[in-house]
């Protein structure tokens, strides 16, 4: 297909961030066979910047040097010039920054990697200015420098090439397996103890990330080990969050982090994932407490998502950009004056200030802008604030009226899967049917099991990685547990077996890509999480859960061999592991199962539902009375005695054997 004038090959993707660079100079590829072949033919090394939409520095960097003619004509005459969207292809970005972060001791985006026409890295880095400064090697220089040793020195390039891709290769294939600690809980709750901030909350200095799969662990474990600091240290931090800079008070939503210790000042992108995993957070602290600020959050998020990151057919976008106008957060903050009209007394329950409520990061002075947050102390009182109510809504008006920052609007499977997960949780623990059609909806958007990874504008492609697999099959294992439609459990085993039979090693250990994809050097694994769970945590939730509705075995032994493959990691350190130790902690102490025996309309049973699922009980999985053969033979090996118990009755189940079954509420919300 021909490249119309001043655009690269680019033009022609779905990517947003790639079709941002579609005009640069550069001469982009995408990540293709074609690039590194024409790499070879040129004896050129291959130059691989990767990044995202809605990443700050990326664009900085973008500015400078892929916007420049200059950079942009040495890069052209000396390199062939790949452009990758991380996002989109997670399996590339997982290798370059693992070397990045091996060869510099940290990473981060954009990541500037170097590679011969065989995809072998040996030179990596993250951004780097147009010029040279101080110490500090400018982009340019850098790329001469390059030049110079690959044409001079080449056979020692290819030589730390093949060494760095071995390596790669060995640390893939390392074996971590061992046995898991007994208290490898306690040692993670220990930890985060010990990194608790008593003033502000959260688990870290600054930058302060919200983590909320960490604090699913640590709520389980409050509960479990009865430990009510514990359960105080999560919900100051709960609290703290949704008091802070770090939430959109205005629109709603998390922004990405904290760059200082009091959850004031933001990097204001937000991410569909931090949603997701927010709403469980506050989800399973609103059972455990019945605080109704956390009922009130999960609904808050669920607004932002649907005015503004929901697509036409009920799947979610990506992220929103931190940018607008090329300032960050400029979208967000406010002046004094467009508070004017607000009376000082809600000025001040707000911290608006004339001169601003924070710094300006590079010069220190006040920055004569506002972001709207509250103090703990204060934040009922603004949940209840009746002037607030009205006035945010005329500030959500007037923010209309700014140019809003870029929405990544292409659409993830993994990140989608973690939503709809937690959005079908939500539904059923507030029995909230508005969540639940949310969930339900944006599942529709799939096909089933998950074929691809990226869909945007119509247009799929990707294959299906991990992530998407393990996310999307724990989505629908909980719509079937809120809905009582087989159709997801059938859905949520098929990717569960696709995982086992595309994914696995001999060991059980998971690959971040199918067998049957050839494109990169490597095929990696990863056990720890980062921002969010990966896909190997999910994974071994996913086998736990349906191990315990269907007691199939090959399912409870899948789970098992999920952990163990990182058991001494586990061992030296469990907080980066915290969504496996909830799969770990539901092997090691058991499920309970909760048998709903009679229609799903039926008065009793809707009561039945709607009380227990309010309740916490992070090990419990419910299970409903199969409509036709085909659902009752995904149950045949748990025997659940349908035939035998009352109709309309509940069966609470441990280790598959029943208790009576229930027929009075009374008798159940005693007996549960």
């Amino acid at each position: 297909m021909p490249i119309e004038p001043h655009t690269n090959r680019l033009a022609h993707e779905q990517s947003p961030y790639l079709l941002q660079h579609a005009s640069n100079p550069v001469a982009w590829y995408p990540w293709s066979n074609e690039a590194f072949e024409q790499g070879r033919a040129e004896n050129k090394p291959v130059f691989v910047s990767i990044g995202y939409a809605t990443c700050h520095w990326c664009h900085v960097m973008a500015h400078e040097s892929f916007e420049d003619e200059t950079v942009a004509a040495y890069l052209n005459e000396h390199y062939i010039c790949i452009k990758v969207d991380r996002e989109e292809r997670p399996d590339v970005d997982a290798i370059c920054m693992d070397v990045c972060q091996s060869l510099t001791g940290h990473g981060g985006w954009p990541l500037t990697i170097m590679m011969d026409a065989d995809r072998r890295p040996f030179f990596a880095g993250t951004y780097f200015p147009r010029y040279s400064f101080g110490n500090r090697l400018g982009f340019l220089d850098l790329l001469q420098r390059l030049k110079e040793v690959w044409v001079l020195d080449h056979a020692r390039v290819i030589d730390t090439a093949r060494e760095i891709t071995e390596s790669l290769t060995k640390q893939a294939e390392a074996d971590f397996r061992g046995n898991v600690p007994p208290d490898v809980i306690e040692i993670a709750v220990d930890h985060h103890k010990r990194m608790y901030d008593d003033v502000y909350g959260g688990f870290s200095v600054k930058p302060k990330f919200p983590s909320p799969h960490h604090l699913l662990l640590l709520l389980r474990s409050a509960v479990t080990l009865d430990d009510k600091g514990l359960l105080s240290m999560v919900c100051t931090t709960l609290d703290a969050m949704r008091a802070g800079g770090i939430y959109d008070q205005v629109g709603y939503g998390f922004h990405r982090y904290s760059t200082d210790r009091q959850w004031l000042v933001p990097h204001f992108e937000k991410m569909l994932y931090d949603q997701a995993m927010m709403m469980m957070a506050y989800t399973d602290a609103w059972q455990i407490t019945r605080d109704e600020l956390y009922r009130s959050v999960m609904v808050e998020i669920a607004e932002y998502l649907r005015r503004e990151m929901t697509s036409e057919s009920g799947a979610f976008f990506s992220a929103q950009d931190a940018d607008s106008e090329g300032v960050e957060g400029k979208f967000y903050v406010w002046n004094a004056n467009e508070w004017s009209d607000a009376s000082p007394e809600l000025q001040s329950l707000l911290n608006v200030r004339a001169d601003g409520n924070f710094h300006d990061e590079a010069t220190g002075n006040p920055s004569e802008d506002n972001i709207p947050h509250v103090e703990i102390g204060r934040l009922r009182e603004l949940m209840s604030n009746e002037e607030w109510t009205s006035f945010r809504v005329t500030l959500l008006e007037r923010r209309a009226q700014r140019i809003p920052p870029l929405t990544d609007d292409k659409i993830l499977a993994d990140w989608n899967g973690l939503m709809i997960g937690a959005l079908a949780r939500a539904g059923r623990a507030f029995n909230d049917l508005s969540l639940t059609t949310m969930a339900e909806r944006a599942y529709a958007a799939f096909t089933h099991p998950v074929v691809f990874h990226r869909t945007r504008n119509g247009h799929s492609a990707v294959p299906s990685m991990l992530d998407d697999h393990a996310m999307m099959g724990w989505a629908g294992m909980e719509l079937y547990q809120t809905t009582g439609a087989v159709s997801y459990l059938r859905d949520a085993l098929e990717n569960a077996d696709i995982i086992l039979e595309r994914f696995a090693d001999d060991n059980g250990a998971l690959y971040l890509i199918s067998r049957d994809v050839t494109d990169v050097p490597v095929r990696q694994k990863q056990g720890y999480d980062s921002a969010y769970p990966c896909g190997n945590s999910m994974a071994a939730l996913l086998f736990a859960s349906l191990g315990a509705i269907t007691n199939n075995r090959r399912y409870r032994e899948a789970a098992q061999a999920c952990i163990n493959t990182y058991g001494t990691q586990l061992a030296k350190y469990a907080p980066g592991f915290c969504m496996l130790l909830c799969a770990w902690d539901t092997l090691a102490v058991g499920s309970t199962e909760i048998v709903f025996n009679g229609a799903m309309d039926s008065p009793f049973i809707t009561q039945a539902r709607t009380y227990i699922s309010s309740v916490y009980r992070p090990r419990a999985y419910f299970i409903h009375r199969p409509s036709d053969e085909q659902g009752a033979s995904l149950l045949r090996e748990a025997s659940y005695p349908f035939d035998v118990s009352p109709e309309n009755s509940v069966l609470i189940c441990t280790d598959y054997t029943c208790a009576l079954p229930i027929t009075e509420i009374e008798l159940l919300v005693t007996g549960y």
